[in-house]
């Protein structure tokens, strides 16, 4: 039986993740589940101790699911902490050849983080000697991912959106890295800079995600600290971005989005939190236009800090995840009512 892999949850303290299923009264969504068609599930997530301080010591945990993601087995260790501080921002994605890549970031200091990579040829029960990204010497250093990030586009070259910035006194820098080989080398693409757009903003342009449309560009979504959610555009695999913009329409914290095809509809599926001031509430949207618009705005959750979501279409549902007070929550969702009315 192969395994199928859930990409990583941004964080979790002490104590199980909630699970539940159905159609959510609040529903939930950071790791995400990547079907092949019967399978086994493995969820991945950082695990902090009870205080959960962004750099305390943390380490990436896994558990297995033999029914869809309606019941989870044992929690145990997939990657112990690396680092001086903390192991965390956990992505898995099944390779078009059969493979299970592993991306994270391992944490040595404040001002000190690095991109990691490891490989699984046998449905993750052991992984390869990891690759440390290195980021060229102009930059600030501090470079990381979200949780859930790994792409592979069609042509069959793999993305990993990054970013680098936020200590002394850089601001954030998005771009890709991109693999041609499967994830054995990397290379960096060009950057996206709010600037561009804000030249006076200090925050920049933080963890983005990346998906590829119908005609082959791939759309970049990204964070900023506008009151937006940011977008940039590649024509040419990941390599070199356009001018960011403002997704029309939408307001957003300064929080992640999260963004996903539906292999059901064909249509992209968004979540984020339609508020300026706060990460509540959690919600989600379509898109029939390959992002242009985006309609069906509706809440999944509701209550505190909800952010670090991850989306995997899963038959004819979509297992979500975010981060909430209390810890990692987990929902199976029927993917039609993503079209339902409020």
């Amino acid at each position: 039986m192969s395994l199928d892999p859930a990409i990583g949850s941004h964080r979790e303290t002490d104590g199980g993740p909630s699970t539940s299923s159905g159609p959510p009264q609040g529903a939930s969504g950071p790791s995400r589940a990547e079907s092949r068609g019967g399978g086994e599930l493995l969820l991945g997530y950082g695990r902090w101790g009870a205080d959960g301080d962004d750099f305390g010591a943390a380490e990436i945990w896994g558990k297995t699911s033999h029914d869809g993601g309606r019941t989870w087995g044992e929690d145990r260790v997939l990657v112990p902490n690396e680092g001086k501080l903390t192991t965390f921002e956990v992505a898995f994605l099944r390779l078009q050849s059969g493979e299970i890549l592993l991306a994270y970031c391992v944490k040595d200091s404040n001002e000190d983080c690095s991109i990691c990579l490891r490989k699984s040829l046998d449905e993750g029960q052991t992984w390869t000697p990891r690759i440390k990204y290195q980021m060229p010497p102009e930059y600030a250093g501090y470079t990381a991912i979200n949780n859930d990030r790994l792409a592979q586009l069609k042509s069959g070259r793999v993305l990993l959106p990054a970013y680098d910035g936020w200590v002394r006194g850089r601001p954030i820098l998005s771009f890709v890295l991109y693999s041609d080989d499967n994830g054995q080398t990397w290379r960096k693409s060009a950057d996206v800079d709010i600037r561009d757009i804000a030249p006076q903003d200090k925050f920049g342009a933080d963890e983005p995600a990346a998906v590829e449309l119908r005609d082959r560009r791939v759309m970049m979504i990204i964070r900023t600290g506008l009151g937006i959610i940011a977008k940039s555009y590649s024509t040419d695999g990941g390599e070199s971005w356009s001018r960011p913009e403002p997704i029309a329409g939408l307001v957003a914290p300064n929080a992640p989005a999260s963004i996903e095809r539906l292999p059901q509809t064909g249509d992209l599926l968004l979540i984020w939190n339609d508020n300026t001031a706060a990460r509540d509430p959690l919600n989600c949207a379509i898109s029939r236009d390959e992002g242009e618009t985006w309609e069906n705005i509706r809440v999944l959750d509701r209550g505190g800090s909800l952010c670090y979501t991850s989306i995997t279409p899963l038959g004819d549902r979509v297992l979500l995840t975010h981060y909430a007070p209390g810890g990692l929550k987990l929902q199976s969702v029927p993917y039609r009512w993503f079209y339902e009315k409020e």
